[in-house]
C-alpha cells in the first residue's frame, strides 16, 4: 500500500508544477497581449490550478466526515474545475481565432 500513495504524491506534483507552468505561460501572454482571450484564459488557468490543489487538501479534510461527504465534495469540486478548464479553453480558441493572425509570406513564384 506504501508505495500506492508514492504513485499518487509523484502525480500530484507532476500535476502541480504542470499547473505553474500554464500559470507562467498564461501570465506572460497576456503580459504580451492584452485582449479579453488572454485574460480567459489566465483567469482559467488560475481557477483550474487552485481547484486542482485545493482538491487534493480537500480530499483529506472531507475524507473524516464520512464517504458520502467525500464523494460529495469530489463531484462539486470536479464540476467547478471542469467549468475552469472550459473557461481556459474558451480563451484559448477566441484567441487563436480572433487574436493570432499569421502573416502570409510572399512566394515570389506563385504571387506573379
Amino acid at each position: 500500500m506504501d508505495h500506492f500513495e508514492f504513485l499518487y504524491s509523484i502525480s500530484s506534483v507532476i500535476y502541480f508544477l504542470a499547473g505553474i507552468c500554464v500559470i507562467v505561460a498564461s501570465f506572460m501572454l497576456y503580459s504580451k497581449k492584452r485582449t479579453t482571450s488572454t485574460i480567459l484564459i489566465l483567469i482559467g488557468s488560475i481557477t483550474a490550478f487552485i481547484l486542482n490543489t485545493g482538491s487534493i487538501f480537500m480530499g483529506l479534510i472531507s475524507g473524516h466526515y464520512g464517504m458520502d461527504t467525500f464523494i460529495q465534495i469530489n463531484a462539486i469540486i470536479n464540476i467547478i474545475s471542469g467549468l475552469a478548464y472550459a473557461l481556459f479553453c474558451i480563451g484559448f480558441l477566441l484567441f487563436v481565432v480572433n487574436d493570432f493572425k499569421k502573416d502570409m509570406p510572399k512566394n515570389e513564384f506563385l504571387d506573379s
